[in-house]
């Protein structure tokens, strides 16, 4: 627009002349322009240089030979409606000075040209310039809070999710296809990576909408999306900006319009359409119809992120109070299970102790070594109890110490095996042990390795029937690009259903209820192991399992440089 006369510097003016140098007094009377001319019988893609050279005012005469100027300055209203254009007379002609007011003229002087007029002229184009920026900051301010209120409307109504979005951008390219009467249609939005990708559109090949990626500055989107300013040309052929690329053919009349989806300063994404079905360039009107469906859409397409956001946050929140509640009730259940574990031994502890003081004189020698091995043998369940619960406590609070080394999976598993020996005599267990022999070594802390093993074997003794079998067996086993030992302990005692897989593992957690058969113990066994396997960056999981029983799976790391040792 036009500056004042502190700021002529930054005009630009383009004069379209009848003859060399008939527009020279312009010049005089805005020395300090930058001024471009145009002899007024060539201005072929005219309206293209004027956007592309930024051009603030346009004087053009309305005399040439073989040139009609008012179809010149038509055609430049048309594709820029809020330009100044001044129309040079050659003589005082009102018909033709209104022909010019008709076509888009925005100010009419008659030669010969003196300097009086032309400041007069630039007085009231300087005039309208300021009255045009004080009503666009009213409109704006006007717009902003009409979009608050939107916004805000928008977000009470609406209770949408990711899927509803792209519904509502093929929406938005359905209503453009159909309100500019176009062929081709892509609406692209801005990813993480600040690179253009087509969302939703019409008129386009599928496989292109999927390839097509655009950085900023690159093609006429990518120049929207750097500079957040629309595009208009008139002939793509004529512009010279942007040379033509792959699939250009598609584009039958040259004429091109991209407009930034802007949410406040923010822009969000490109509105690119193409191909008028009736073969016309687009205009000046079609941008301000195009841009303000943009804005409705940047307000939308910001509502349902908003929106999605919320409802993530929501769904965090929810999980976040299920989870507590979750450990609410497994503490409490905790609490109750260790008050039952411990009674029962401390109950015999205390009965046999009371015997023995009131009663000592009294009780034969044998019944005495009995009364003691019992205080003894319910002192010791009291004491793998406590550990248990309080190694899993060390173990979740971080405070544990680990000695990171090279271990045998078999002979830390069979150290463990021998441990509950007895007891896998006393139930009549057959037991199946299969390691291979390049069977790799783990990387782990020995002494939590085999508290890891020794939860397992007991589990799976514990939970197994009378004379069922007990499996071990280990592979190696290559993981995203790792080597990592598989192991597997099996039984065939009760099978743990699907539904809680994850429940056997959770800390205070334990299947079976406390008055109807529930085993001993207070459920921390499963949940020390993954207390383990979690600084081990390890995993274990309850596998499928077709038949009777429980199979318990691990994955253990390994290092690569221990495969040739």
């Amino acid at each position: 627009m036009v500056k004042g006369p502190d700021e002529e510097t930054c005009c630009r003016l383009l004069l379209l002349e009848a003859s060399p140098g008939s527009l020279d007094e312009v010049c005089r009377t805005w020395p300090s322009a930058e001024v471009l001319k145009r002899a007024l019988g060539e201005t072929q893609g005219v309206a293209d240089q004027i956007s592309r050279e930024k051009i603030k005012i346009v004087f053009s005469d309305l005399a040439a030979k073989g040139c009609s100027a008012l179809n010149v300055l038509s055609q430049i209203r048309r594709v820029h409606p809020q330009l100044p254009l001044v129309a040079i007379l050659p003589e005082e002609d009102f018909s033709l000075g209104l022909s010019a007011f008709r076509v888009g003229a925005d100010d009419v002087l008659a030669r010969p040209l003196d300097k009086e007029a032309l400041l007069v002229c630039r007085e009231n184009l300087q005039s309208r310039e300021q009255d045009e920026a004080q009503f666009a900051r009213t409109q704006q301010e006007a717009k902003r809070s009409l979009d608050d209120l939107l916004l805000l409307k928008a977000i009470g109504e609406t209770t949408s999710s990711s899927e509803d979005l792209q519904k509502l951008l093929d929406r938005v390219v359905d209503l453009i296809q159909g309100a500019l009467d176009v062929e081709i249609v892509s609406l692209m939005l801005v990813d993480e990576e600040n690179v253009l990708t087509i969302r939703s559109a019409c008129g386009l090949p599928v496989d292109m909408r999927h390839k097509v990626m655009v950085a900023a500055g690159e093609g006429v989107s990518g120049h929207v999306l750097l500079h957040g300013e629309a595009v208009l040309i008139d002939d793509l052929s004529t512009d010279g900006r942007f040379p033509p690329r792959d699939g250009a053919v598609r584009y039958r009349t040259g004429s091109l319009l991209s407009v930034p989806i802007q949410y406040q300063q923010r822009i969000v994404g490109v509105l690119n359409v193409n191909n008028k079905r009736n073969r016309e360039a687009f205009t000046g009107s079609d941008q301000e119809l195009l841009q303000t469906i943009a804005h409705q859409a940047a307000l939308a397409i910001e509502n349902m992120k908003l929106v999605g956001t919320l409802q993530g946050k929501n769904a965090e929140l929810e999980q976040a109070h299920e989870s507590l509640m979750r450990l609410h009730q497994d503490r409490t259940r905790f609490v109750c299970n260790l008050s039952h574990e411990l009674k029962t031994p401390l109950t015999s502890v205390l009965g046999f102790s009371d015997l023995l003081l009131n009663f000592f004189d009294q009780i034969e020698t044998s019944k005495l070594r009995e009364y003691i091995a019992s205080i003894y043998s319910e002192g010791k369940h009291l004491e793998h109890l406590l550990t248990g619960m309080l190694r899993l406590f060390s173990l979740d609070s971080g405070s544990e110490n680990w000695d990171w080394q090279v271990v045998s999976l078999p002979e830390a598993l069979f150290r463990v095996l021998e441990n509950h020996d007895i007891r896998i005599q006393e139930m009549n267990l057959d037991l199946h042990v299969d390691f291979p022999e390049d069977l790799q070594p783990v990387w782990a802390d020995q002494d939590k390795l085999e508290l890891l093993f020794d939860a397992l074997v007991e589990n799976a003794v514990k939970f197994n029937r009378q004379g069922g079998r007990l499996s071990v067996a280990a592979g190696n086993l290559t993981l995203h690009g790792e080597p990592t030992l598989y192991l597997q302990i099996s039984n065939q005692g009760k099978t743990v259903p699907r539904e809680n897989a994850e429940d056997i593992f959770q800390e205070y957690s334990q299947l079976g209820e406390l008055d109807t058969g529930k085993p001993s113990g207070i459920g921390v066994g499963l949940a020390t192991c993954r207390a383990i396997l979690s600084q081990m960056k390890g995993d274990i999981f309850l596998e499928p399992n077709d038949e009777e029983g429980t199979s318990i799976g691990l994955l253990l790391p390994t290092r690569m440089e221990l495969n040739n040792g």
